[in-house]
């Protein structure tokens, strides 16, 4: 049945029905329609009843008026007695004075909402005469955007997909309310338009969220990607969130897929389609193979000519270009394949708009293209960064700008290798005075390690957000000042409050003048009872205490320097760690900085940079933690002020005030622990009762952290499956389409940025580490002849078995073993400890001449790649060197603590012929200090060479062999979310081979700067 002719009947079955109301019964609430109204208007329609219902405290009387009526719409409402009538599809009402002319004038997305009151009958409302309310807009999404307005100025708020904040008034209030403009609204007239013509959120798809199954399972509900939807359309967004990532059979995908395209088409959001060229990352893939017969143009040209065709309606066309946020493709390839793709598209559709993504990575400079005066901060040579080249392609491309975390257009920002976003502003600014269309893309949460999983409640983000439309209003269309057009928010999860940026946003987008604390008081709105609406002193206090938060994030986490100097350091204390994290600095890109670890507290720091730490760091924390608990304080004693149903809402922020107040106080209690770890042993005391008052603080924070996240997930939207499910182990982890497998929220339920510190600092204090190979200690692994071996065997456990050095053996609880001579001694063995078997394998060795290298002490020689020297010289550990007669030793010390352990202890059989020493070639694999973890890198073949000076090794030594591949892939799958081709791609881009036919290894030469000794 077609749906125009269902509308149809529905609203003839509705006036039947409606007929039999006595017409002399005085109506509250009057909702005109017309009888053949779109099916839209009747899905709107029937949302606005259920509202309507709620804020009046009664049902709307619906009438269906035909527009040829000669009584119009202010005859039925003096024949109903109506109160406040809202009219749907006003322009075809002659008396509503809405012309084709005028909703023309407003754009796409313009529409009408406006009020006058009419007649002096008693109503239904208590009083006399009628406010009409007409609604009626330039397309199908501005139809909506007027009825979801007119219930914004009733109250409602369309805050998160799955929970909006409907009050209900007294009949008595509707009216004042209606006539009542939000703060969206400017001028006189009842004319909205938008600042921005384009607004939208990413709901990043190759994140776990909560609710991508409804977006990619044709057996799983649909209703949470409707509301998903919905929510973009009631808070005035115009791009659709289609069909995302999923595990499902390519059945149930096909039906989840047609059933949300026909949702769009239902909605009236615009499509559009485009082309990756590079990326191979977080699951992605390319679509240029550049090892194909065919030319790169050819495949570009064809594969751009086949999108268009399928998406015959589409309005945009979108290029993603970069293989990963820390690798590159030559720059004027680059350039020339964006612009390939983008004038084969402008060829043959001339309208549609060509967008080319620019992404925020720094660091990597382009050699053939200059930063066109706007200096990113990471080269001192006027080079552009390889993202930035997006500004060097084809002026009628319109270019996408993104930035990341909380970091506003200004200001220090170094994170992706960056030093500040403001180069970014200057682009813009650039390209608009040039007319090249704009789009600005900011982020409200970045997820992985950095806020919303740790997790950290931050209204900086709002703060952020409002400073960065102020510096791009001057360069907005719409206002003649140049050619910004879009705001496009990226999203990763909406819990802990951070539905509130996304919001906040939508506000923003439509008008660009409003201040940070009128968008903080729509937030706030349900602090208000209805009676008193957005005039209570509960909203003005909890008002006050946000900006005061902000302020104070603004000041610490973008400006307030660290003791390291670093402006935003101390942030890193709030923000978890993780591997990946580290990886990205291995790999020459600092994605986010990572906090001075506290194994180099314990271990290195001396009491001078001690005293500097508590003095600066420490003492920030602490005063985060004051002002934290007085905040926390304030809005606890509104709780009685705040009506029942503001309460989850002002809930949302106690919880996300605490969790900070937590998160400070158990930072600040860990790094003291380690820095009175390291006072005790350079003073000499006991560090167990130097340190228990701070670790009993850190413990009972841990605990209050715990309860707090509890609490939260009990005000979850979505079921924990879909939150905190799956796991971060191959055991526990739920494939779920995307590279994790575990949700947005599985490592905020599971505590995991709080107990990797936690369980950190415990090792340091009470020296307990897991159970393996090192629960013996024997020591030193590497020295001089006739040095004894000591062994220290678990403490506190009952352990039983034996231990052999070459042929010597030795039980527990022997103490040490007299080694003769210059020699390497295999370690094997096994002991039962409390019950638990431990295999013991490793060696240790004595000799004359000696030399020991630092971490970092490689200079790669081949292959010639200056990001490879940056990621080997990063992992590369410090090494005990030793030769014998007959063999070298190398002793590694992966955390670099200056003891290397029996078992990374590595022997080689070696030559001695005249000032040079060859060894023979061995497999090994290399102890890498990564992330706080025991990892390795797998070498094949290597072979040691150096000279040596009267009785001392001479530097450099030189290692040549090869890098096996696989542990290199397996690192960046586990640690950096990569798929196997993604991570191909990556160390490709590093290492020099060709992606598509890897080898099983990668040779290389380096050389080895040493220290006799």
């Amino acid at each position: 049945m077609p749906s125009r002719l269902k509308a149809t009947l529905l609203a003839l079955t509705l006036a039947a029905g409606l007929s039999a109301c006595k017409k002399s019964e005085p109506a509250g609430v009057l909702v005109i329609a017309p009888p053949d109204a779109a099916e839209i208007t009747e899905r709107t329609l029937q949302a606005a009843q259920g509202y309507l219902e709620t804020l009046s405290g009664s049902a709307p009387v619906v009438v269906r008026l035909d527009p040829n009526d000669e009584g119009g719409v202010e005859a039925v409402a003096r024949e109903r007695r109506a109160g406040l009538v809202l009219v749907l599809e006003a322009e075809r009402y002659a008396a509503s004075g809405i012309d084709e002319a005028r909703l023309t004038a407003l754009g796409e997305d313009g529409f009408v909402l406006e009020t006058r009151d009419v007649g002096d009958w008693e109503n239904g409302l208590g009083d006399a005469g009628a406010t009409l309310v007409t609604t009626a807009g330039n397309s199908t999404l501005a139809d909506q955007y007027a009825v979801y307005e007119f219930l914004r100025r009733l109250g409602a708020r369309f805050y998160h997909p799955e929970e909006e904040f409907v009050p209900t008034h007294e009949p008595s209030a509707l009216r004042q309310l209606a006539r009542t403009p939000t703060l969206l609204h400017r001028g006189d007239s009842g004319d909205y338009t938008p600042d921005f013509t384009r607004r939208s959120w990413s709901f990043h798809g190759a994140h776990p969220l909560e609710h991508l199954e409804a977006f990619s399972d044709g057996d799983h509900p649909i209703d949470e990607a409707v509301h998903v939807n919905d929510w973009i359309v009631k808070n005035r967004g115009d791009r659709f969130k289609g069909a995302g990532r999923g595990v499902s059979s390519e059945e149930s995908r096909a039906r989840r897929v047609a059933e949300l395209d026909a949702l769009r088409v239902l909605l009236g959001f615009p499509t559009g389609s485009g082309i990756t060229l590079h990326n191979q990352q977080q699951g992605a893939s390319a679509v240029v193979d550049p090892s194909s017969e065919i030319p790169p143009k050819q495949q570009i040209e064809t594969y751009v000519a086949e999108r268009l065709a399928e998406n015959t309606e589409g309005i945009s066309f979108g290029i993603h270009f970069g293989p990963t946020e820390v690798t590159v493709t030559p720059d004027q390839e680059t350039v020339d394949w964006i612009n390939w793709a983008g004038q084969a598209a402008l060829a043959l559709r001339p309208d549609i708009a060509v967008e080319v993504n620019n992404h925020i990575s720094g660091g990597q400079a382009t050699p053939n293209f200059d930063d066109l005066g706007c200096p990113p901060g990471t080269n001192d040579e006027g080079r552009g960064d390889y993202y930035d080249l997006a500004f060097h392609s084809d002026p009628r491309f319109g270019i996408t700008v993104h930035t990341v975390m909380f970091y506003p257009l200004e200001g220090p920002a170094r994170v992706y290798n960056q030093q500040t976003f403001a180069h970014k502003l200057c682009l813009m600014e650039k390209a608009s005075a040039a007319g090249r269309p704009l789009t600005y893309f900011p982020e409200g949460s970045w997820w992985l390690s950095f806020d919303n999983p740790v997790p950290v409640y931050l209204p900086l983000y709002i703060g952020a957000r409002v400073r960065d439309i102020e510096l791009v209003r001057p360069l907005l269309a719409t206002r003649g000042g140049g050619t910004l057009e879009g705001h496009h928010m990226f999203n990763s999860g909406q819990e802990w409050g951070y539905w509130q940026q996304d919001y906040a946003v939508g506000l923003l987008a439509w008008n660009a003048d409003l201040s940070l604390t009128s968008v903080l008081g729509e937030l706030l709105d349900p602090l208000c009872a209805p009676s008193a609406w957005q005039q209570c002193a509960a909203r003005d206090k909890a008002i006050a205490v946000m900006t005061a938060l902000i302020e104070h994030q603004r000041s610490m986490f973008l400006e307030r320097s660290d003791f390291r100097g670093r402006p935003g350091g101390l942030y890193l204390y709030f923000a978890g760690e993780d591997p990946a994290d580290e990886l990205a600095a291995l790999a020459g890109f600092e994605f986010r900085p990572v906090p001075v670890g506290l194994d180099e507290v314990a271990g290195g720091f001396d009491q001078a940079t001690i005293d500097q730490l508590r003095a600066t760091d420490l003492a920030a924390l602490a005063e985060a933690a004051a002002l934290h608990e007085g905040w926390l304080a304030e809005l606890t004693a509104l709780r009685d002020e705040v009506p029942p149903l503001g309460r989850p809402w002002l809930d949302e922020i106690v919880d996300g005030v605490e969790i900070n107040l937590l998160r400070a106080r158990h930072a600040r209690s860990l790094y003291a622990v380690a820095a009175g770890l390291r006072e005790a042993a350079l003073a000499g005391g006991d560090p167990l009762t130097a340190t228990q008052a701070d670790w009993d603080a850190a413990e009972q924070a841990l605990a209050a952290a715990e309860q707090v996240v509890r609490r939260r997930e009990e005000g979850y939207r979505y079921p924990p499956a879909q939150t905190h499910g799956g796991g971060l182990t191959p055991e526990t982890a739920v494939d779920n389409g995307t590279t994790y497998g575990f949700r947005v929220h599985t490592k905020t339920h599971l505590l995991t940025y709080w107990h990797n510190r936690h369980q950190e600092v415990h090792a340091l204090r009470t020296g307990e580490a897991p159970l393996d190979a090192d629960a013996v200690a024997l020591t030193p692994a590497l020295a001089a002849p006739e040095t004894p071996l000591a062994i220290t065997w678990p403490s506190g456990a009952d352990v039983s078995g034996q231990l052999m050095v070459g042929a010597l053996s030795a039980t527990p609880p022997t103490a040490e073993l007299d080694l003769t001579g210059e020699s390497y001694w295999p370690v094997t063995g096994e002991l039962t400890v409390d019950g638990a078997s431990v295999a013991l394998v490793g060696g240790v060795a004595r000799a004359s001449i000696r030399a020991g290298s630092d971490a970092g002490a490689l200079t790669l020689v081949e292959p010639d790649s200056t990001l490879a020297q940056q990621v080997l010289q990063t992992i590369f550990p410090a090494i005990d060197w030793g030769l014998l007669p007959d063999g070298v030793v190398m002793a590694v010390d992966a955390d670099d603590d200056g003891v290397a352990p029996y078992t990374a202890l590595v022997h080689a059989d070696a030559t001695v012929e005249g000032a040079a020493f060859t060894s023979a070639a061995f497999d090994t694999k290399l102890p890498i200090a990564l992330d706080g973890a025991e990892r390795t890198l797998a070498m094949q073949g290597v072979v040691l060479a150096g000279t040596i000076a009267g009785d001392q090794l001479t530097s450099p030594v030189t290692m040549s062999g090869q890098l096996v591949l696989a542990d290199l892939v397996d690192a960046l799958i586990e640690l950096a979310g990569f798929d196997e081709a993604g991570a191909l791609m990556t160390l490709s881009g590093i290492l020099g081979f060709d992606p598509a036919a890897p080898p099983e290894a990668v040779a290389f030469t380096a050389e080895i700067a040493i220290t006799p000794g």
